[in-house]
């Protein structure tokens, strides 16, 4: 009797997976592809922008406790970068290798694509007491003049801003809404239909649209180059809107006398 429960066992354990038809597993591959893409995208983007990790590093001054500081977030922000895309190539990898042939399967890639976004958010969030630091140097880490809180401050939350939209509106249009789009199928194939609904009624920004036609003319070079006008024009904006906030509360304050123009421009100059 034993012999038998334990024959039935081993057979239900070794029995095959329900297989995925291919139609599901074309409709899953559509929004892998998409992020394989914005991954080769976004790996080129970090190549051609590297040197930009030097931007703000306070070259003319003699201090050589800020060098020296400098020089450690440097260090500090080149190893976040070499960690974080170690794992994101190796994510790479494994979704060019993943098969969508079972259940398993799709619970498996959606474990490992939820857990992905996790750990990019994670990534970008680490830069934020790099940015506290960086704002520091703005300053030479030095409070003691006039208004250099203020330029610490204002200094720091625009680089908090930044973050901030990076987060919400970078991993979503590159990645989020592709996850999203893979969770909803694995679900629906396990009976859930109301997310499918609002995935298909979604509408294509224009960002999604002119990327669609870039890719389908150029391919990853149009898809690059979609990404970079985009979010080159939007980074542009905010800098120029902010520029501007920042030009009327100054000029506001010097009207009003709560702002010494001359003393600010010391402050942004370091006191040099």
């Amino acid at each position: 009797m034993k012999l038998e429960n334990f024959k039935e066992l081993w057979e239900k354990d070794h029995q095959e997976l329900p297989e995925i038809s291919l139609e599901k597993q074309n409709e899953i591959h559509s929004p892998l592809e998409m992020i394989r893409i914005n991954m080769k995208t976004e790996f080129w983007l970090m190549i051609l922008t590297l040197p930009m990790l030097l931007i703000g590093f306070p070259f003319a001054t003699e201090d050589f406790n800020v060098k020296t500081i400098s020089i450690l977030v440097a260090v500090l922000t080149l190893g976040i970068i070499i960690y974080f895309y170690s794992r994101f190539i190796k994510l790479y990898k494994m979704l060019k290798k993943t098969s969508i042939n079972t259940n398993y399967d799709l619970f498996n890639l959606k474990t490992q694509l939820l857990v992905s976004k996790e750990i990019y958010i994670s990534y970008y969030i680490s830069y934020i007491p790099l940015a506290f630091v960086s704002s520091l140097e703005q300053i030479d880490f030095q409070f003691n003049m006039d208004y250099h809180f203020a330029v610490f401050v204002v200094s720091f939350l625009i680089a908090i801003f930044v973050l901030f939209i990076l987060i919400k509106y970078w991993i979503y249009y590159m990645y989020g809404k592709y996850i999203e789009d893979v969770i909803c199928l694995v679900d629906e194939l396990n009976g859930v239909e109301v997310e499918m609904k609002q995935r298909k009624n979604r509408d294509k920004t224009w960002f999604e649209r002119f990327r669609k036609y870039f890719i389908k003319k150029f391919g990853i070079k149009g898809n690059i180059l979609n990404t970079v006008l985009w979010f080159a024009s939007a980074y542009v904006f905010i800098i120029v809107f902010l520029t501007i906030v920042l030009l009327v509360v100054i000029l506001i304050g010097a009207k009003l006398d709560f702002i010494d123009l001359h003393i600010l421009q010391k402050a942004l100059n370091k006191g040099n």
